[in-house]
């Protein structure tokens, strides 16, 4: 309610000021509004005072300390002999925060009381209805009622039928009695989140104490839904503190073939402004349980982070069954973000966890999907006004289902990577002038990148794991220049490349055994080659301006790219980069002494090659569709074309002819894809199919055809949905209230789905993708092809459904339908999310209070094929 200091200064203030200004003074003092101004003109022109301090800074005997205001539309009655003060019609009185309207105020200068009322309604002919019920407003929290009285000398107030508003929670009463500053007491009082005159709900307890901005404590107290009570407790204690506070984590009851179970049952512990900590278990009556940690930590615009642990033992089974089995899980997460300054950033995002963690923990499609647990920690720095950076990098790439033979653990600890870009060095302080007005050598760009790779790979092998350590360093140079001659781009290149191993391979074949032995060798080596060449570009254009059907003109847009590479034949001896031993059938077969290292080795193959491309891009523009005079571009079709012809070969000189097309059909259709063709024939080996090849022989001259399609894939995509409006349907809190809310509670629900948009009353997403690939024989086909469907609507004002899944067009199978229906109930809502279909089916139907402080006031059915829960 309003401060004391504040209504007692206007309540001494006032009247001495008063008697101050009048020299001899009536009996009563009457401002009145002129009663010939018009309705609007009396609400512009109201009747007001104000009372201060004098100029010496002596405050009144009431305590005031800055400017009270009151105001009143009709009048202002003075009795200065009884010393009271009546202020009648749209009152108001302002003292910094606080903030009094009413009908009618009524002060006592003696008693130092004040009175707040309403006034009949004239409308009303019944003689009930009341209108200017006071209200007041002191800071953030609001009180109403039929009348309001506060007594200034002992700062305690009362409000007869009174309503409260604290935090986003409503408090009814008969009686609100302010005994202290900051407490309440309210007689046979309700609280509620539910705005309504009549509320859905409310907690209703014959005795409450509120605690400003910090509890309300009730005893006993029940839930009533509809007037109708529902539940009781012996007491009830609900925060209204603002921002973060520690406490329990209610938890929730259920029974699985786990058993009887209490999940999440913990405590949120609001460490400081900058760190807090949460600790959870999941217990079941047959032995299973699970334990969780989480510290969070953070300082604005500094850095933030956290670390999250679990452990839980799992039992399936009964003791004395067959199947019955015992799984020990775990789950260790550090996260970490900095930036030092604005060139200097840490991020860190580690996992470790055991194999079956997710499967035996969670719920969530995501989480029981996922094939591996990617891990990385990445220090940047970059030198202002350089073209310098530098990256340091730890990362772990963990299999979650490992078969044998495959590998478990991928990790690269670390890697050091140093990048000089683009720079100039014959230009000597020339930045701005065109490339036209620089010399052929001022043209010159040079560019340097080097790293350091550490790695070490954990392969699953059974009851073995086999370790395989790696390291090198790379360093690639590269100059070109891009000079222009008439409309063509010449641009002449120049890479060479260093490799640094302290490893490499040596493989013989045991004729005796048949057994091919490759052994690793240690010796500091280095492997160094390069390539070079140059290549032309140029652009022109084709136009069309056909005048009809509102199209002002289409464009075709043509870049040819033609360039030549030489590189040599770094698999000669003469390197050392190559080795070669005899098979079984005495064929002398080459290997590169450096295929199992980081960076690999050096090319093994001349290449004298001419690359072509050609590309074009499809443009097409229209009249203005508005008052606006802007006419519409759109983008057709980019097609790009391109091939390589390798002079250095022996047969089969042409790479494959690769395509690659993007179009869009209004915004509501995207297509793009590609695909690659061998231009040469396929002759199969009757006897061993694996031994067909290619020869070097065109299809096109020997069947008539351009090639076979070796590769091929399109995905079509379309979405369409209504016109974004407003509504006030859905959550009542904002996305910062529902992850404040989530982020106090510590632990997110293995459900939890994005916030229902009732704004755009319905949209349909539709994909199609299909991919073919040939790499061998021709008639063996690899296909995969799927369909994926979107679809969410309105149903009501109040009613959302979302359904998605995918359908497998090849193996005829539906995957991953989810059906979701979310129901605004005004103060409460319900989701009710089922997957029919497959090992995850499931299904959850909650309702529960939207008010994120009264989050654990729920119902909740749940049951899944696997019944974690």
């Amino acid at each position: 309610m309003s401060r004391g200091s504040v209504l007692a200064a206007l309540l001494l203030t006032v009247p001495l000021t008063l008697m101050a200004q009048t020299t001899a003074p009536p009996d009563t003092l009457h401002v009145l509004r002129d009663s010939t101004r018009s309705h609007a003109d009396s609400l512009a022109r109201t009747d007001t005072s104000a009372v201060r301090v004098d100029s010496l800074g002596r405050t009144s005997p009431s305590g005031v300390d800055s400017v009270v205001a009151y105001t009143a539309v009709d009048s202002i009655v003075y009795e200065l002999a009884a010393r009271t003060m009546t202020l009648h019609g749209e009152s108001t009185i302002k003292y910094k925060e606080l903030g009094l309207k009413a009908a009618q105020v009524e002060i006592n200068w003696n008693t130092a009381v004040m009175h707040a009322r309403g006034v009949p309604d004239p409308a009303d002919s019944t003689g009930v209805k009341y209108k200017g019920l006071p209200d007041l407003n002191d800071g953030p929290e609001a009180y109403h009622g039929s009348v309001i009285a506060y007594n200034f000398r002992t700062k305690k107030g009362k409000i007869d039928l009174g309503k409260t508003e604290i935090e986003k929670g409503l408090y009814y009463g008969n009686a609100i009695k302010k005994v202290e500053t900051d407490v309440l007491f309210v007689e046979d009082g309700k609280f509620t989140t539910c705005d309504l005159d009549h509320p859905h709900y409310y907690f209703g307890s014959p005795m409450m104490k509120v605690i400003v901005r910090d509890k309300v404590i009730a005893r006993p107290i029940f839930l009533y839904i509809a007037d109708v009570p529902v539940f009781a407790l012996p007491f009830g204690v609900f925060p209204t503190e603002r921002g973060r506070r520690s406490g329990l984590i209610a938890p929730a009851y259920g029974e699985s073939l786990r058993g009887r179970y209490m999940l999440h049952l913990g405590y949120y512990w609001a460490i400081s402004d900058y760190m807090d900590w949460s600790m959870r278990a999941d217990g079941y009556s047959k032995g299973s349980y699970t334990l969780y940690s989480d510290y969070r930590y953070g300082l604005r615009y500094y850095f933030n982070g956290s670390i999250s642990g679990s452990y839980g033992r799992i039992l399936s089974g009964e003791t004395a069954d067959p199947g019955y089995a015992e799984q020990k899980v775990f789950n260790i997460h550090v996260g970490h973000n900095q930036d030092f300054n604005p060139t200097t950033r840490l991020v860190v995002d580690f996992t470790f966890t055991s194999g079956s963690y997710y499967q035996q923990t969670s719920n969530s499609l995501n989480d029981l999907l996922r094939q591996n647990v990617v891990s990385n920690a990445t220090l940047t720095k970059s030198w202002e006004g350089t073209p310098n950076s530098m990256t340091i990098n730890l990362r772990r790439d963990q299999n979650l289902q490992p078969d044998s033979g495959s590998v478990e653990l991928s990790e690269v600890l670390p890697s050091f990577s140093f990048n000089h870009s683009q720079s100039y060095p014959f230009r000597f302080g020339k930045s701005n002038e065109s490339s036209s007005q620089l010399k052929w050598y001022e043209l010159i760009a040079v560019s340097y990148s080097g790293q350091f790779l550490n790695t070490r790979t954990t392969t699953n092998l059974g009851a073995q794991k086999m370790v395989d350590e790696r390291r090198g360093i790379e360093h690639l140079l590269t100059a070109n220049a891009a000079p222009k001659v008439g409309y063509v781009t010449i641009s002449p290149f120049f890479d060479y490349t260093e490799k640094w191993y302290d490893k490499r391979i040596d493989r013989t074949f045991d004729p005796a055994d048949s057994m091919l032995t490759t052994t690793d060798l240690r010796a500091i080596t280095a492997v160094r080659y390069f390539d070079m060449g140059v290549s032309a570009s140029t652009k022109f254009f084709g136009i069309v301006q056909p005048g009809i059907l509102g199209i002002k003109g289409i464009r075709h847009q043509v870049v040819p790219t033609i360039s030549y590479t030489y590189q040599p034949d770094y698999s000669q001896a003469k390197y050392g980069y190559y080795g070669t031993y005899q098979d079984a059938g005495g064929i002398e077969q080459k290997y590169s002494r450096y295929e199992r290292e980081v960076f690999g080795g050096a090319p093994g193959e001349l290449r004298q090659a001419i690359g072509m491309r050609i590309g074009n891009v499809f443009e097409m523009k229209t009249a203005a569709d508005d008052t606006s005079g802007k006419e519409n571009k759109f983008q057709l079709l980019n097609l790009d074309l391109s091939t390589s012809y390798n002079f250095a070969r022996d047969s089969l000189k042409f790479d494959a002819l690769s395509v690659a097309f993007r179009t869009s059909i209004g915004q509501f259709l995207n297509i793009g894809g590609s695909a690659q063709y061998n231009l040469y024939q396929f002759v199969a080996d009757p006897v061993n199919p694996a031994a067909g090849h290619r020869v070097n022989k065109f299809l096109l001259t020997e069947e008539g055809r351009l090639g076979d399609l070796t590769g091929f894939n399109i995905s079509v995509g379309t979405r369409f949905s209504g016109e974004k409006h407003a509504t006030t349907s859905g959550p009542i809190q904002s996305a910062e209230d529902s992850l404040r809310n989530k982020e106090r509670s510590g632990y997110r629900g293995l459900y939890d789905q994005d916030t229902p948009d009732f704004s755009i009353p319905w949209s349909l997403d539709l994909n199609w993708n299909f991919s073919q690939s040939r790499p061998g024989d021709p008639s063996q086909i690899y296909r995969s092809s799927g369909i994926s469907v979107g679809l969410g609507f309105n149903l009501t004002e109040n009613w959302k459904i979302t359904a998605s899944a995918n359908y497998d067009l090849i193996n005829m199978v539906l995957a991953a339908p989810q059906l979701t229906i979310y129901r605004d109930l005004h103060c409460w809502e319900m989701n009710f999310s089922w997957v029919p279909t497959g090992p995850y089916r499931n299904f959850r139907l909650e309702i529960k209070l939207k008010a994120p402080q009264l989050q654990d006031v729920k119902v909740t059915k749940q049951a899944s094929a696997r019944d974690l829960f």
